[in-house]
């Protein structure tokens, strides 16, 4: 009796135990499934747009806009760092894939890689020092010079992400920006400290729109004057 009571007691506990491993597995089983759907609703989310490819073009700012448009989406999303690599790279295509396929066993074995990293790799393959100079001297020595001003701001935007050393801080940016303008919206703008980038921009687009209009009226007046006087000389000559 004792010697089989022993053996239903150590028949149950087992059993039990086997219950319990079963329900740690099922648990283990929900977590990865879900783990996978939420992988999942995240890839749908990046992709709910058509995504932007990049080929290897030779120009740096195909490779930015490409790379600015992912850390849109991550940022809009919340993308953990661990998922961004792999999503960017499936949108590379010709040189770029050929590239990364050759060359992402020893990439990812980078210590601390990350995003940021992979950033920096496919800059260092597509977007070589000698064109970074060159992007770098193109800011430096932009000017507005006979440009519009929204012609000139825009330019400013699209070279400006190749030198953020330089212009740092929104109020670096703001006087860069200013340093470009004509001497004529310079003297307008004296004595006027701006904080932003498009403090100084809102300013000066208000002033040259201001400008452009002067000199529309100024010209209608002077095509009225010089109508009128061509009325009178052709009157003038009738009356001979």
């Amino acid at each position: 009796m004792a010697g089989g009571s022993s053996t239903s007691n150590d028949g149950n506990e087992l059993s039990k135990v086997v219950r319990q491993l079963a329900a740690v597995a099922q648990q283990l089983e929900r977590n990865a499934i879900g783990s996978g759907d939420a992988h999942g609703e995240l890839f749908m989310k990046v992709t709910q747009s058509k995504l932007p490819t990049y080929q290897g073009e030779p120009d740096p700012t195909i490779l930015e806009n490409w790379l600015r448009e992912f850390k849109k989406r991550f940022r809009a999303v919340g993308c953990p760092d661990n998922f961004k690599v792999g999503y960017a790279t499936y949108c590379l295509r010709g040189e770029a894939d050929l590239w990364w396929q050759q060359n992402e066993a020893t990439i990812r074995a980078l210590p601390g890689f990350n995003w940021i990293k992979f950033q920096e790799k496919v800059r260092d393959m597509f977007y070589p020092s000698f064109l970074q100079k060159k992007k770098v001297e193109e800011f430096s020595n932009l000017k507005m010079e006979k440009m519009l001003v929204t012609e000139y701001y825009t330019k400013f935007i699209e070279l400006s992400r190749f030198s953020e050393e330089y212009v740092a801080t929104e109020k670096e940016k703001a006087r860069k920006f200013e340093s470009g303008l004509t001497i004529d919206l310079q003297l307008k703008l004296w004595g006027q400290v701006f904080e932003t980038l498009d403090e100084v921009y809102g300013r000066a687009a208000h002033l040259y729109a201001l400008e452009e209009n002067k000199k529309k009226e100024l010209a209608e007046i002077e095509g009225k004057e010089k109508r009128k006087e061509v009325g009178q000389v052709s009157c003038n000559q009738q009356g001979n």
